[in-house]
């Protein structure tokens, strides 16, 4: 128990520290744009805003370079850009609004265990969406709730359709919605490119690839929006029944991994398609 204990404190700091990372990075670009503006890069001087890191042999040599075109290369106003999402979906850059949230409706529970993302999109027929949301909160116990994010996905931009499912859910679990258990997000027209124009691969039709793009990017949405909230995520579908207390047996088998030293990125709780994956 006290190995589990570790290991499951192990997967808090691992979480805390990506955190942690991630502004670092905001703090790094920050600080870059204030070097861009104070930092003085003619007549041989730019080496004077980094006098406390420079040694004096160094200053001694760029004195001596007085006047040279290599004396002044040192902390030019430029930083190196690593690929980002906008190199691979630049038609982010096209709408200011393309990463912002269409529809939110949440109480902001953050620093959970586990933050279950459920997908859903609109269904000419039957939708499971409510038989699976009790599925999964009756496999859990009264404490397990308390430490879980559900995150309700619509994949879909037309917003009158977004409500009817924010309403039917807020409706139906109310209580689960006030207490920061449910949450249900919905993503901006503009994250989505123009898909009539994607390259037609692996031999599928064009409906096909534009399925399977629609869904490589709802999935990346819907990681990146979960992904501050808590120390691990499960990827599931929206039509599912979920064993009693699937909870405490993916986090178990998890922890019982960290104990024993044994790395993964993700572990596979069904074995079809997308569903269950533990990462």
């Amino acid at each position: 128990m006290l190995l589990q204990r570790l290991a499951e404190l192990q997967a808090k700091l691992q979480y805390i520290d990506s955190m942690y990372r991630a502004k670092q990075e905001d703090l790094q670009q920050l600080s870059h744009r204030i070097d861009q503006i104070l930092i003085p890069v003619d007549n041989g001087t730019a080496y004077n805003a980094l006098a406390p890191s420079v040694k004096p042999e160094v200053k001694l040599m760029l004195r001596n370079m007085s006047g040279m075109n290599a004396a002044n290369g040192i902390n030019p106003p430029y930083m190196l850009r690593l690929p980002s999402s906008y190199h691979f979906l630049p038609h982010l850059l096209d709408d200011p609004t393309s990463l912002r949230l269409n529809y939110l409706m949440s109480k902001g529970r953050t620093g959970v265990s586990i933050v279950l993302g459920i997908p859903t999109v609109h269904r000419e027929k039957q939708n499971y969406l409510m038989d699976t949301l009790t599925s999964l909160i009756d496999g859990m116990t009264p404490e397990e709730s308390e430490d879980v994010v559900m995150v309700i996905f619509v994949a879909e931009t037309e917003l009158e359709y977004v409500l009817q499912i924010a309403k039917e859910v807020e409706m139906r679990f109310s209580a689960h919605v006030d207490s920061g258990l449910i949450e249900v997000v919905s993503p901006s027209p503009a994250y989505y490119p123009d898909m009539g124009k994607l390259r037609i691969t692996l031999g599928d039709s064009m409906e096909r690839v534009r399925w399977r793009s629609k869904q490589n990017l709802d999935f990346a949405f819907l990681m990146s929006y979960c992904q501050p909230k808590g120390t691990f995520y499960v990827q599931l579908e929206d039509d599912i029944l979920a064993k009693p207390d699937y909870i405490s047996e993916m986090k178990k088998f998890a922890i019982d991994k960290i104990a024993s030293k044994e790395p993964w990125f993700v572990l596979d709780f069904c074995q079809l398609g997308f569903i269950g994956k533990f990462f």
